[in-house]
């Protein structure tokens, strides 16, 4: 009876090695020494400097019925024990399925709800809060997100559905499109999210470029559920400019009102630069917000932002 079950196990174990061996994946590590500034003036009594902390794994395989298979995860300092992790079945030529298992947008309308170039951060950055006048920005969680994402032939369709939302009491959905076959160097988008029972969320607008300049206006207009809400309307538009492969530079700006009474428009300015030099890169910001969140009497707010990253 003893050797009976070993032969087995044997050849179960046989068996499983085998077919782990046929459908093998890989799996890689990669990540990122790096050192920021990031001087705030209404902080300036804290320490500006910090260092990166993420090593960000991959892995995949093809299956045999041509489908592929993908995982993503990012360790991360301050998170237990992963910040951003996801898993994508591509089933090449019909789309590819994401699932989001933490901080990851599976699909819908982040894909098109910001097309403002910039050379390292967006003018919004690290100045404000909350990124008012941007869809999503009312977004509860996207843990536990499904998307779906189809391009060809220069049309890009794309969906993400949460259906438990940490802060809404309704599923969440959201749409995008695409479209960068008009014409040379011309891309059209548009997106919409419902937001449960938060608010609806609706964007378009157009990019464009020509050589090395790349040029974008975008409208965003988010409409609380809430009676008496706090509307926003946004209004960013920015242009970026390669000087060379190497070296990016480029300026936005962001204007956003605010449905509410005695509010007056929220203004994101800004400028940003990156230099690329092998495995070295180097990023420069400098962001203002006047207005924050539609305040007249709001503080105006500048940040500084220097960053020095080594890719291994």
């Amino acid at each position: 009876m003893n050797n009976l079950k070993k032969v087995g196990l044997t050849a179960l174990a046989t068996s499983m090695i085998a077919t782990s061996a046929t459908y093998a994946g890989e799996m890689s590590v990669s990540g990122a020494a790096s050192l920021s500034y990031t001087g705030l003036s209404s902080a300036s009594d804290s320490n500006p400097f910090s260092m990166g902390n993420s090593l960000n794994f991959t892995g995949g395989g093809d299956l045999d019925n041509g489908m592929s298979i993908s995982v993503k995860y990012e360790i991360d300092g301050g998170y237990s024990p992963y910040d951003d992790y996801s898993m994508t079945l591509d089933t090449n030529g019909m789309g590819a399925l994401t699932f989001s298992g933490a901080s990851v947008n599976a699909g819908g309308i982040t894909k098109v709800n910001d097309i403002v170039p910039n050379a390292y951060t967006p003018v919004y950055e690290t100045t404000d809060a909350d990124d008012n006048g941007l869809a999503t920005s009312t977004q509860s969680s996207t843990a536990g997100m499904f998307g779906y994402t189809y391009s060809d032939g220069g049309l890009m369709l794309s969906v993400g559905y949460q259906p438990t939302p940490a802060a809404a009491s309704e599923a969440e959905t959201s749409y995008a499109v695409s479209y960068d076959g008009l014409m040379d160097g011309l891309t059209l988008v548009a997106g919409m999210l419902d937001d449960g029972n938060v608010s609806e969320n609706i964007t378009y607008g157009v990019k464009y470029t020509m050589g090395a300049i790349t040029a974008a206006y975008q409208i965003t207009d988010i409409t609380l559920d809430a009676a008496g809400g706090n509307d926003e309307e946004g209004t960013h538009y920015g242009i970026s400019f390669a000087v060379n492969e190497n070296l990016t530079v480029a300026a936005g700006r962001q204007e956003t009102s605010f449905a509410a009474a005695n509010t007056v428009d929220e203004e994101n300015t800004g400028w940003s630069a990156s230099y690329t030099m092998g495995s070295m890169s180097f990023g420069a910001a400098m962001n203002k917000v006047e207005n924050a969140a539609g305040s007249e009497t709001a503080k105006d707010k500048e940040v500084t932002i220097l960053n020095v990253a080594f890719a291994f």
